[in-house]
């Protein structure tokens, strides 16, 4: 039905939550905009494969990944109960260049200096960053509607 729009929907938020890194709310609004769109892959999925016989012995199988019950009930309590707020985390790296410059016209100059950087993790899942959870499961999510897909399950 529309489950590739929404995969597209949940990458572009990803991508944003990658480039809003350094900015803790923004971040989280990006988050809270991925978890909603990655949500609605499976309830389209859901909708079309229970017109289908056996249908949703196919999407019962396939929610028991992890990743799809510990994000849907993520989203759920961001929906119902409280906005998710990932633990933040400053970590201190060095970096040998410094970069000057915007997109379409980059400087690095050789500048060994410390730098800050945010790293999200969920209360739940200490020691895992957010983005890298939030792209295993967007992985998920892509090969479980293409898996569909060719199985005739839903038609994306």
């Amino acid at each position: 039905m529309h489950e590739r729009s929404k995969l597209r929907e949940a990458r572009h938020f990803l991508d944003r939550m990658h480039a809003e890194r350094d900015n803790p709310t923004a971040f989280g609004l990006e988050l809270s905009a991925f978890l909603g769109a990655a949500r609605s892959v499976l309830q389209y999925a859901c909708k079309e494969a229970k017109l289908k016989p056996s249908g949703q012995q196919w999407y019962d199988h396939a929610m028991a990944n992890p990743l799809f019950g510990f994000f849907k009930d993520l989203r759920d309590n961001s929906i119902h109960e409280m906005p998710v707020k990932p633990l933040t985390k400053l970590k201190t790296e060095v970096a040998g260049f410094l970069n000057i410059g915007d997109d379409d016209d980059e400087v690095l100059i050789p500048y060994p200096h410390n730098t800050i950087v945010h790293q999200f993790e969920f209360q739940d899942r200490p020691g895992e960053e957010v983005a890298d959870l939030s792209r295993q499961y967007l992985t998920a999510l892509e090969t479980f509607v293409e898996d569909g897909i060719a199985m005739g399950w839903i038609t994306g």
